[in-house]
């Protein structure tokens, strides 16, 4: 799952690493393939937003958040939308001061949404409520340890490349930065330049037409990517032969695809090829130094596991006050969960003898995508009717 957004240009932040000696250490919670730290908005409201490489801007996804502490707004500026046709718009607040993980101050712009077009807690069950963009950590050394949840940034004068760590050339546009891969796609070795997306909560998403050998596998789902700030991004999702970048190389990778617009500014000024998210890094713990553009990483105990996928056919969101509202929103065809006639709209009540109400969404789909020939029981309301179903997890992908 990842978001996407087309935002302006021009919104400052400030952190001086000297008031706590040049390097700072922040406790981050891992879920739904995210990075979340905890950002008391204006030093009063204890929040949760996502640590973001691929953004340049931090983003407060809830306008009445800020109306309710009296933000003051510069201006209402338009967005462009996910579809790049959408016009939706958010507002300027400017000098907003940030307290990271209750022990550092920092101030910055942030640009406020005019509604929560995201709505990522119902496709992660977990409350985001907003962004924290590159800058405010672009003047520095980011170190993401997956092995601890730690983030650090080191001040660029006082670090020291680190050993037993692999050194890889990136290169950084417009505070972002990129890297080199390779993916295999049957015969096809294609070369792709990937935007390094601590904010995409999938290993990889490739953009089909922006090179001419890259094409969906044999096999193929169609359905939600994730969402835009237009709505659904549609696309495929499919199994890559192989993935490699540097000397780390990856089999039956899961892979986004989607074609993307030749509007897209970005993408065509770059020649991009898609994002590299924190599926794959979450494999690694890394050093992202900016302006030396380099990426230093070394792997962890995650590295060698399987990429799992459901294997179900339901998509679930999480609902309700407390996210323990679970709603069948989508079924894929010829699945288990297809087969055995659970349906769009259909509320998940009870999922192997344990109501629903006692699981997280996270925890659902670790059941969804456990081992194949597993039989999951589960207890559905359609209506006024309560109906017992069973199915039996297979590959569907």
């Amino acid at each position: 799952m990842f978001c996407c957004l087309i935002l302006p240009n021009g919104l400052n932040g400030q952190f001086n690493l000297q008031d706590y000696g040049g390097n700072v250490s922040m406790s981050f919670k891992a879920g739904s393939d995210f990075i979340m730290l905890n950002v008391e908005f204006k030093n009063v409201l204890p929040l949760n937003f996502i640590f973001d490489t691929g953004s340049e801007h931090t983003i407060l996804f809830k306008k009445e958040y800020a109306d309710l502490l009296g933000v003051t707004y510069d201006k209402r500026i338009p967005l462009m939308g996910s579809d790049l046709s959408k016009e939706i718009y958010g507002y300027i607040a400017r000098g907003i001061q940030l307290n990271l993980d209750n022990k550092y101050q920092t101030v910055s712009d942030v640009l406020v949404l005019e509604e929560d077009y995201l709505r990522l807690e119902e496709f992660t069950g977990i409350n985001i409520d907003g962004i924290l963009g590159a800058n405010i950590f672009r003047h520095f050394v980011v170190h993401v340890s997956n092995r601890r949840n730690k983030v650090r940034f080191i001040d660029i004068a006082s670090f020291n490349p680190p050993n037993r760590y692999e050194a890889i050339d990136i290169s950084v546009f417009k505070n972002k930065p990129y890297i080199m891969a390779q993916a295999l796609l049957g015969p096809d070795h294609i070369p792709l330049k990937l935007l390094i997306d601590t904010g995409a909560g999938l290993p990889v998403l490739l953009y089909t037409n922006t090179h001419p050998s890259l094409h969906l596998p044999e096999e193929t789902l169609k359905g939600n990517l994730g969402r835009g700030l237009g709505g659904q991004l549609e696309g495929y999702i499919g199994r890559l032969d192989g993935f490699s970048f540097h000397e780390y190389n990856f089999s039956g990778i899961i892979s986004s695809f989607q074609e993307i617009s030749i509007e897209h500014t970005e993408v065509r000024e770059l020649n991009r090829n898609g994002i590299f998210g924190n599926g794959i890094l979450r494999r690694f713990d890394y050093y992202i130094d900016y302006a030396a553009e380099k990426l230093y990483v070394k792997t962890n105990r995650r590295f060698k596991r399987k990429f799992k996928f459901d294997k179900s056919g339901l998509i679930v969101i999480a609902t309700g006050r407390q996210l323990r509202d679970f709603v069948i929103q989508g079924v894929r065809d010829d699945t288990p969960a297809k087969e055995a006639d659970i349906r769009q709209g259909d509320f998940l009540v009870k999922i192997e003898g344990i109501s629903t109400n006692l699981k997280t969404l996270s925890s659902i789909n670790a059941i969804l995508s456990s081992k194949i020939g597993r039989k999951v029981t589960m207890v559905i309301a359609r209506g006024d009717e309560r109906l017992k179903k069973k199915i039996k997890l297979r590959e569907i992908i």
